[in-house]
C-alpha cells in the first residue's frame, strides 16, 4: 500500500495518541464494529461499511473518507467504505475545506448541483468519488454490509437497512449548528478529529485481530 500524504499521516498519528479520551461506552460500540469487520473477513475476506446520516452531507461523508483511508494508513486490505442518507443534499463546503486542511487532495468533477468530488490520500492510490446520495442508491452495496448510523435522526428514521448483517449506532454531534459562525472551521475540524479518532480505534482493533 502506498504511504499517505505526509500532512494526513501526521493528522492520523496524533489521533492514535488520543484513544484514552474515548469513553468506555463508545469503545463498546467501536469494538462491535471491529468484530463485525473481522466476521466479514472470516466469511469472505472483505468488508463493506455503509455510513448513514440524514442528508449525507457532513458526518457520513467524513466517515466514508476516513473509512477508506484509515485502513490504508494501518495496512489493512479488503475494506470498502460507502455513505448515504435518508435524503439527498450535497457535500457541505466546510467538509471539503476540512478534508483539504488535514491533508486530503480534492478535485471538483461537477455537475453544478450536488457535484462529485474525487478525494485522494496517497500517490498511486485510486481516488474516491464522494457526493450526496440515499443509502439505497448506487454505488452503495445492497448486501453483505455493516451499517454504521452516525446520527441519531437517521438511526430512528431507518429501522431497517436492507442487506445489513450488522448495525452499529455511532452518532456524532452535527457541525451544522456552527454554520455561519466564527467557530465553524474549528467545529468541523473537531468533528473530523472525533470521527477519525474513533475509527482509528476500531480499525486498530481489526488489525490486532487479524
Amino acid at each position: 500500500m502506498s504511504p499517505l500524504f505526509p500532512t494526513l499521516r501526521t493528522f492520523f498519528d496524533k489521533r492514535k495518541e488520543e484513544f484514552d479520551s474515548i469513553s468506555s461506552e463508545r469503545k463498546d460500540a467501536l469494538n462491535s464494529l471491529a468484530e463485525g469487520v473481522l466476521d466479514s473477513f472470516d466469511k469472505r475476506s472483505r468488508s463493506n461499511l455503509l455510513f448513514v446520516c440524514t442528508q449525507n452531507s457532513r458526518r457520513s461523508q467524513f466517515s466514508q473518507v476516513f473509512g477508506a483511508s484509515i485502513p490504508q494508513y494501518l495496512g489493512i486490505p479488503g475494506i470498502k467504505s460507502f455513505s448515504g442518507g435518508t435524503e439527498i443534499s450535497a457535500v457541505h463546503p466546510s467538509v471539503l475545506e476540512t478534508l483539504e486542511k488535514i491533508g486530503f487532495r480534492l478535485d471538483n468533477e461537477g455537475p453544478p448541483k450536488n457535484p462529485k468530488y474525487s478525494v485522494r490520500w496517497a500517490d498511486g492510490t485510486s481516488s474516491m468519488s464522494v457526493f450526496s446520495k440515499k443509502y439505497s442508491d448506487p454505488p452503495n452495496p445492497h448486501g453483505e454490509l455493516i451499517a454504521i448510523m452516525v446520527c441519531s435522526t437517521a438511526d430512528a428514521a431507518c429501522p431497517y437497512i436492507s442487506g445489513a448483517e450488522v448495525r452499529i449506532s455511532l452518532p456524532y454531534e452535527d457541525p451544522k449548528s456552527s454554520d455561519g459562525t466564527e467557530g465553524s472551521s474549528a467545529k468541523y475540524l473537531k468533528t473530523a478529529e472525533d470521527i477519525s479518532r474513533e475509527l482509528l480505534f476500531a480499525f486498530q482493533s481489526v488489525k490486532n485481530g487479524i
